[in-house]
Formats: C-alpha cells, structure tokens, sequence
C-alpha cells in the first residue's frame, strides 16, 4: 500500500438542516473547503430529501460531501439512515443502508479541482447581479 505524506485539506461542516442552505455551503466552498460534512438526524419520510440535499450540494460546490445520518427510533420518530459520501461531480461514491453501518470510501481530492477546471462555476457567478 502506497502511503500519502500528510497534508492539509480544506474541510467545512453543516449539521442536519443547515444542509437545506446552499449560500451557508456555497460559502464554505468560496473559502477553499474541498470536503463538507454533513452529521445528521433525518427522520424518515425525508430520506429522498436527505439524499438529494447532499447530492445537489456537491454538485452545485464541486465538492466531496460526507453525510452521516442516524438510525434508529426515539421518541417515536425513525431516523433513515442512508449515509453516504458524494463526489465533485455528484456520483454516489457509498452509501449505507437503514442500519449502523461504517462506510470505508477513497477520496481523491483531484476530482475537486478537476471538476471545478471543467466547469469554472466560481469564477462564472455574477453576485454584482444578485438581490440584496
């Protein structure tokens, strides 16, 4: 096995709902975050919503996102699970089910500059034209 020397990676992190923010990522990404983390405690029915968030959010961030849900039950309400890393480039890299699980993914940090290469979305956005 090939080991990387160690070296500093960009990361930021948003909690549950916040994820349902994309100018508090979007921030975070115009800061230089490659990787964003997502803990979180979605409770079923919103597991389309949860999965869909996080894809949206490293797509729109050309970003890793690594979301961490919880599963089980409390107080009546059931938590979906479904954690998962997503790709710069929004593939579903792994992803766990609806129970504990410990999910093992590669992540390679050059897809993040390679997807914002391809398609400079940085560097095309207009705030000058944005609502105040």
């Amino acid at each position: 096995m090939r080991r990387l020397p160690h070296r500093d990676v960009p990361c930021a992190t948003v909690i549950c709902y916040d994820v349902r923010f994309p100018e508090w990522v979007r921030t975070a990404a115009l800061a230089g975050a490659q990787v964003l983390f997502v803990p979180a405690q979605w409770p079923h029915p919103r597991l389309n919503h949860w999965r869909q968030l996080l894809i949206a959010r490293a797509i729109e961030n050309q970003l890793y996102v690594v979301g961490c849900n919880r599963v089980g039950t409390a107080k009546g309400t059931s938590f979906c699970g479904h954690s998962m890393v997503v790709d710069p480039w929004g593939e579903i890299v792994c992803e766990a089910l609806q129970r504990e699980e410990i999910l093992i993914a590669d992540v390679h940090l050059d897809r993040v500059a390679k997807a914002r290469h391809a398609i400079p979305v940085f560097s095309d956005r207009r705030p000058d034209l944005y609502a105040r």
